[in-house]
């Protein structure tokens, strides 16, 4: 699962939000934070007691990126933590599985893509994520993911910032700091098919949304028959820096 959190500068998370978070994300801790405008990287943290050591430092004082790992592709290590450094002012952490990235190494799926996809961007053309055009290409690209892009004057970029939430000025990409709830009893439950769910009543399906209504007008997708033909945007921008490694 992982659990992603951008947290403003003057803005803290409590422990006990944090150590839930660790505890069910178990893989290993990381954090970066803002300070003289670059982004200072302390991860590899495999127990609650070393994470929090850390954090508690700085924990109001500076904008920072907290990330929890739950490991679905390469090894519970320290360079498999986040956050990832991008350049020495700017770091990202990722929540999600970002499908179709080319894993040629013993890293993980969002390593090989700071690596090849989103690092080599950011460096080319830095402004490029912070506009519209551009936060769009990146939520098709990663799909479900939620990613944070955190540069050294504590401002952030997150891309798919719907899918998480903010509570207190801070964004978690899900709820896997809270405590379990205890599961209610339900009663009148319907196994009729389809589209139905507690009560029996029937859920209304999302319509299909095409790409270019998500993107919206004044972008033209040069590869939409790539999208027709099975590709998805990942295919096109691995291939696109094929020759830049």
């Amino acid at each position: 699962m992982c659990l992603a959190i951008y947290k403003p500068k003057n803005k803290e998370v409590s422990k006990s939000r944090l150590q839930e978070a660790f505890r069910r994300n178990p893989h290993g801790a990381g954090i970066a934070y803002a300070k003289d405008g670059k982004v200072v990287i302390k991860k590899g943290f495999f127990s609650f007691a070393k994470f929090w050591k850390a954090y508690k430092k700085i924990r109001t004082s500076r904008a920072m990126l907290i990330h929890f790992r739950w490991a679905t592709h390469g090894g519970h290590t320290t360079e498999n933590c986040h956050p990832f450094k991008i350049n020495g002012h700017t770091a990202m952490i990722h929540n999600g599985t970002i499908n179709r990235v080319r894993v040629d190494d013993d890293g993980s799926d969002t390593s090989n893509f700071v690596d090849r996809i989103l690092g080599p961007i950011v460096n080319s053309h830095p402004s490029f994520i912070h506009t519209i055009h551009g936060k769009k290409v990146i939520n098709l690209a990663i799909g479900e993911s939620k990613v944070v892009v955190m540069s050294g004057d504590g401002e952030a970029v997150i891309f798919n910032e719907k899918k998480g939430h903010w509570d207190k000025g801070v964004w978690y990409s899900n709820h896997s700091y809270e405590a379990p709830r205890r599961a209610p009893k339900y009663t009148n439950f319907s196994t009729q098919g389809y589209g139905t769910y507690w009560g029996g009543k029937k859920s209304k399906a999302k319509p299909k949304v095409h790409s270019s209504e998500i993107v919206g007008s004044g972008f033209t997708d040069p590869h939409a028959n790539n999208r027709a033909n099975g590709r998805s945007w990942i295919d096109d921008l691995e291939d696109a820096t094929a020759g830049k490694r």
